[in-house]
């Protein structure tokens, strides 16, 4: 019950700091009668209520460490993100704590340890799990072999997202790429995801050679999302670019808010759009664009019309696009060009 009034508690906006001291107090009251459970569900929020509270994390870490043949491989990485936060060196914990996270990670498949990397790769806290990174990479690719290519992309663009490159799994990936049988189901997620990946590690050629005429293949297929994030790895790949672009614009009057926005950027990446001065043939993808803008304007949120002008703004190719998006949208175009500007 401890632990689910202060898991509420940590949540709420308005906290009164007396309540939080006395939540502490009343864990260091009963911590001889704390389980690993308990331990795991009190952290996080105590982190939250008092921070600062020295008194009753030493004491969760000295039951942690009474208690540590309790927890779960998941349980020790909550408990070294949350002491990794703390000031203090807490070396006699991890020396304990970390071993026996390696120990554990040995009894997970090669398909759960991916997932739980590309989770990590998606907290907004991965930067400070580089302890728990060191101890996980390692068991991952020591088990190549049992996971599929899919999951082993997966890896790599995770470990990319964390700022990571790993050169002998990025040379894993490629050879199997590489392989004509292991690399021809892929579909254009995964070829979009792949060239990110390889582009933004600056080891394109490592792939190129086998991943182009994958995506030429497959031009029909590609989704607006997808083209957006092959557009931003690719943007000098404009002929390919460009048939899908010319794809995805027939479905147009089908698209969602959130596929127009995706498909607005990859022709923005891809410096696929033409500004035409006056007098000049006009840009087909160009009116299509901002004909959909108008027609649409009165359903775009308020966020999705500050994204539109954060891209053209942030384009000098395209900024002569902000004078012909919808006159509805102003009041928002200036607010955000203002604020773009008092940033700058």
């Amino acid at each position: 019950e401890l632990a689910q009034i202060a898991r509420v508690y940590s949540k709420q906006e308005v906290r009164q700091r007396v309540l939080c001291q006395k939540l502490a107090d009343t864990v260091k009251f009963r911590i001889e009668a704390f389980e690993a459970v308990d331990i795991v569900d009190m952290l996080g929020p105590l982190w939250i209520l008092k921070p600062d509270d020295d008194e009753v994390f030493e004491m969760l870490e000295q039951k942690i460490l009474l208690k540590i043949d309790d927890f779960t491989a998941l349980n020790f990485m909550g408990i070294i993100r949350i002491y990794n936060k703390r000031a203090e060196k807490h070396t006699v914990l991890l020396e304990q704590v970390l071993p026996r996270l390696r120990e554990l990670l040995r009894n997970y498949e090669g398909v759960e340890l991916s997932e739980m990397l590309v989770s990590m790769a998606q907290s907004a806290e991965a930067a400070a799990d580089m302890d728990i990174l060191m101890t996980l990479v390692p068991e991952i690719e020591s088990r190549y072999t049992e996971v599929s290519l899919v999951h082993s992309i997966n890896n790599v663009w995770a470990l990319t997202q964390l700022r990571m490159r790993h050169e002998g799994m990025l040379q894993r990936v490629a050879q199997d790429l590489n392989n004509p049988k292991k690399s021809k189901d892929l579909t254009p997620g995964y070829m979009a995801r792949v060239a990110w990946v390889y582009r933004r590690c600056n080891a394109w050629e490592m792939v190129s050679e086998t991943m182009l005429p994958l995506v030429r293949g497959s031009a029909a297929e590609f989704r607006c999302g997808e083209f957006a994030r092959l557009a931003q790895a690719l943007p000098e790949e404009q002929a390919m670019l460009t048939q899908i672009a010319d794809l995805l614009q027939l479905t147009m009057a089908e698209m969602g808010r959130k596929d127009f926005l995706l498909f607005f950027l990859g022709c923005v990446h891809g410096e696929l759009l033409k500004v035409p001065m006056q007098g000049q043939e006009v840009c087909p993808m160009t009116e299509a664009l901002v004909s959909y803008s108008k027609e649409e304007q009165d359903n775009f949120k308020r966020d999705e019309v500050q994204k539109i002008v954060y891209m053209l703004q942030h384009s000098r190719k395209y900024r002569p696009l902000l004078d012909r998006l919808p006159v509805s949208w102003s009041e928002t175009k200036t607010e955000t060009l203002d604020y773009i500007r008092a940033k700058a």
